[in-house]
């Protein structure tokens, strides 16, 4: 019998490149030439926030249910057909945009479709991943897939940029997406499961929903947790929603080429902060980590409302830095913390609680950035995050160590 640790050892790399690979695409394409794509067919802030709100919406919509697919089925299959179902919407749309077809409803379209399979693989991912790893592997392999996710965005701006500007344009960076959520696809397919997690019982969808429910808020450190990220998610979305306009406008930043590598720039700080989580988790623990990632996030975006030109680049990758710390430690902590047959459902629970602030913000932020001004937009947003983090010192999230047990409550939740 092959070395349980060995295995998930090589595990590991399959995981985080073909993750890293998906994540640039998406940075190339998801995250910057589809807002791109809509800025230069509107020119609208509000027409931005809609897009945004329309991506995250359908983790309201599918979250829970997405918990309950990801614990009654096969994770790897189902990570699978999401991935080719979001090669498909960029495929289609890559072909459209070639053909001078493109519009923004379609934009929407694919938005909406990408967000919903992003839910169910996201989901999925993150319960699939203690099948496949040991638990001694779970902090770094997070670590490392949030470093890769950072040196992904780094080179995704600045690739998509010069796509942009050279590379033939918006469709070749939409056909590229399609092509990297095919390389996702042949990563997880070479995971090799070391501990196979068992499915959950039959029951029907609402009391299964329940459950993952009962068992998320019965646990106090992920309630906490949750409820911050839903307020930091709430203040950041308006700030990502009116990004790309924010740099034209207020930083001076007009081509293309440069948008992608303030971007990269950004990205590639964050992904230096990141590579230290493991550490501070050791030395700190879970719980502080969390909070110190959130606080240093809303730092940053504060930091970024009152900066100018180039400069921005380093509160904004300080903001990086913290959002990425925060989300090793969160992701981590349910991992740690959840029963494996419940694990898909508490994710879930979680996640759509936390991303419930996003398509509310989104759509409020264009609306917000045009009243106020997008300088206050960035400056408000960042203290709200800030705070909404400094007050988990207050909690039971504060005392959860490095190493926590396993979830105690599981027995008493069936």
């Amino acid at each position: 019998m092959s070395d349980p640790t060995a295995v998930a050892r090589r595990n590991t790399w399959p995981l985080v490149v073909g993750q890293s690979v998906s994540q640039f695409g998406d940075y190339l394409a998801l995250f910057f030439a589809l807002p791109v794509f809509v800025r230069d067919l509107t020119g609208s802030a509000t027409q931005l926030g809609l897009l945004a709100m329309f991506e995250t919406a359908a983790v309201l919509l599918f979250g829970f249910i997405a918990g309950v697919l990801v614990d009654r089925v096969r994770v790897r299959r189902a990570l699978v057909i999401a991935d080719l179902l979001r090669a498909v919407a960029f495929g289609l749309l890559a072909l459209a945009v070639a053909a001078g077809a493109g519009t923004v409803w379609m934009a929407f379209a694919v938005a909406f479709l990408v967000g919903s399979m992003a839910t169910v693989f996201d989901t999925g991912l993150e319960s699939y991943v203690p099948t496949v790893l040991t638990d001694d592997l779970l902090v770094v392999a997070n670590s490392r897939l949030q470093v890769g996710r950072n040196l992904a965005q780094t080179l995704g701006f600045v690739v998509g940029g010069a796509v942009l500007a050279w590379g033939g344009g918006i469709a070749t960076a939409f056909a590229f997406q399609a092509v990297t959520y095919l390389v996702s696809v042949a990563g997880i397919l070479m995971l090799r499961e070391i501990r196979p997690r068992p499915l959950a019982r039959r029951e029907a969808v609402w009391s299964a929903l329940r459950h993952g429910i009962v068992t998320l808020w019965q646990s106090a450190p992920l309630r906490w947790a949750t409820l911050s990220a839903f307020a930091i998610n709430l203040a950041f979305a308006p700030l990502a929603a009116v990004m790309v306009l924010y740099a034209q406008d207020e930083l001076g930043i007009v081509t293309d080429l440069s948008l992608g590598m303030l971007f990269a720039g950004f990205a590639a700080i964050g992904a230096l902060g990141v590579s230290l989580a493991p550490r501070l988790v050791a030395a700190i623990g879970l719980g502080r980590s969390v909070v110190a990632g959130g606080v240093l996030f809303g730092l940053g975006a504060m930091g970024a409302g009152f900066s100018d030109g180039a400069m921005t680049v380093l509160p904004f990758g300080l903001a990086m830095a913290g959002v990425s710390i925060n989300q090793v430690a969160f992701v981590t902590l349910r991992q740690r913390l959840a029963p494996p047959d419940r694990l898909g459902r508490v994710v879930a629970a979680s996640r759509t609680i936390s991303f419930a602030g996003i398509p509310i913000g989104a759509a409020l932020g264009g609306v917000l950035g045009e009243a106020i001004g997008l300088r206050p937009l960035f400056v408000g947003g960042g203290a709200v995050i800030a705070v909404a983090a400094a007050l988990l010192i207050f909690g039971p999230l504060w005392r959860v160590r490095a190493d926590a047990a396993a979830y105690e409550l599981s027995a008493s939740t069936r």
